[in-house]
């Protein structure tokens, strides 16, 4: 059965009290030119220190993580006498949870190879053996992409093809041993018609037991967004909806995936679509637990913009970063929006981070950072740029709260608020680190994880829908 919201037009705008203000840092190349610059990624580790995967065109996949004043030499992900998948529009891909980190890939040549993936549980300074996703069978993957839900586990999604490149769907193949092995996959993409786009990859974005497939379909060459919904955890998905509603008809397959985060009850997704050859970026907003959608170019059609290309998002607590690529006056931009509050919206003006000749670009927020990566072209590498944001003006209730202590060896403690969107912990030395969060059926019970913290005292500072803050004390055993 498919769901069928009504879906509302509306511009987002921001009021006075939630503006914000970047400091951007100068931008430098993360690794040298000869390491390639093709379709960067960046994910944070636990204490937000930025990690990148790319390929290059000779077949290899790389991963560097900051070290503090720079990033360190790039290593070789795949194995000797290998060769990954990687272009402009997709490569291997990056997913972490606080120190679990995961990288994927698919190995070529397609036809008789499959998809690998690698685990590291100290931030990636070391990684396992690789170990395959898909398992054998009369078809074709391609198209990777891999996310984690709250307790670290791995989901990999990728396109499903019979070999002769008929009839392609959208799997998901989720682990229960943290990467080492994977269980049959499960269809994502049921509901949409008979074929999804073949060459734009997806993303599956989870929380808690909410999991939505987002991905590109193409019925008779129109190639609008879908979503894939599921209530178990992506065991299954029992449910479809239509995120796009442009009819996009582009004359050549447009490359060009989707991208989400869940805040709260509420899936916030980009993409790439248009009623012509010129597409712009699009911000969809769907409420997981009622039947509203909202839709909306992010920028709407501006003056010299020819084309608007390879959106992402990020999101901690409450606050969001989108970036994508456009060309104006045939020169090359990557643009940001970001807002602290996202129930406030975007503000009315975006950041342009770097101008130039760059394709994709990736980013990332987390400890009041953002980070930026994107494929420069000019000097051949993988560009970072990093940029400290701050609020203006925002007030705000502070109240105490009391919370359930957490007994030794227990991985989360609970609060009785309804209605929190972010937690973050500071440690004796003012050392931040932003929380997963959770709900038990019941709505009222928030589960905070505390899984990767080390033993000690912190302080517990909340953030609920209506911009109220809290805080508490907790010892950690």
């Amino acid at each position: 059965m498919r769901l069928f919201l009504f879906v509302l037009f509306a511009l987002y705008t921001i009021p006075t009290s939630a503006q914000n203000t970047i400091g951007w840092q100068a931008p430098y190349p993360v690794a040298n030119k000869v390491y390639g610059n093709l379709h960067p990624r960046v994910k944070l580790d636990k204490l937000n220190n930025p990690m990148v995967v790319w390929g290059d065109e000779g077949g290899k996949a790389y991963f560097a993580k900051w070290g503090g004043e720079a990033f360190t030499a790039p290593i070789e992900i795949n194995p000797p006498g290998t060769n990954v998948f990687a272009t402009s529009w997709a490569g291997p891909d990056i997913a972490a949870h606080g120190d679990t980190v995961y990288v994927v890939w698919k190995q070529v040549p397609e036809e008789n190879n499959h998809i690998y993936i690698k685990h590291s549980f100290d931030g990636g300074v070391h990684f396992s053996a690789s170990a395959e996703v898909d398992a054998s069978g009369p078809y074709l993957t391609r198209l990777p992409t891999v996310t984690t839900d709250e307790t670290g586990s791995p989901f990999v999604t990728y396109m499903k093809t019979a070999k002769d490149y008929g009839g392609h769907q959208y799997v998901v193949a989720r682990s229960e041993d943290m990467g080492e092995t994977f269980l049959k996959d499960t269809l994502g993409s049921v509901f949409s018609g008979t074929s999804v786009c073949e060459c734009s990859p997806a993303a599956l974005v989870a929380s808690g037991t909410a999991g939505v497939l987002l991905y590109r379909n193409n019925i008779e060459g129109i190639r609008n967004i879908w979503g894939g919904i599921s209530n178990n955890g992506c065991k299954s998905f029992k449910n479809g909806i239509r995120m796009d509603s442009t009819d996009f008809l582009p004359e050549n397959c447009p490359a060009s995936g989707p991208d989400g985060v869940i805040v709260g009850d509420t899936l916030y997704s980009v993409f790439m679509s248009g009623k012509d050859k010129n597409g712009l970026i699009y911000l969809s907003r769907l409420s997981l637990s009622q039947p509203t959608l909202t839709i909306d170019p992010i920028t709407g059609p501006l003056s010299g913009i020819v084309m608007q290309n390879f959106p992402r998002i990020s999101g901690v607590g409450t606050a969001a970063a989108v970036t994508w690529t456009q060309t104006a006056a045939g020169n090359n931009q990557v643009c940001l929006y970001f807002t602290p509050d996202l129930m406030y919206g975007f503000p009315p003006t975006y950041d342009t981070v770097a101008e130039g000749v760059m394709l994709n670009a990736d980013v990332a927020i987390g400890g009041g950072y953002i980070y930026v990566v994107w494929e420069d072209q000019v000097t051949r590498s993988v560009m970072f740029r990093r940029g400290v944001y701050y609020r203006k003006n925002r007030v705000v209730e502070n109240t105490s709260v009391l919370i359930n202590q957490p007994t030794k060896g227990q991985k989360y403690f609970t609060v009785n608020l309804p209605g929190i969107l972010s937690c973050t912990l500071v440690d004796r030395k003012g050392g931040e680190t932003e929380t997963d969060i959770s709900y038990t059926e019941n709505k009222n019970l928030c589960r905070i994880s505390i899984d990767d913290m080390e033993p000690g005292s912190y302080t517990v500072k909340f953030w609920d829908e209506q911009g109220k803050a809290y805080t508490a004390q907790v010892e950690i055993k």
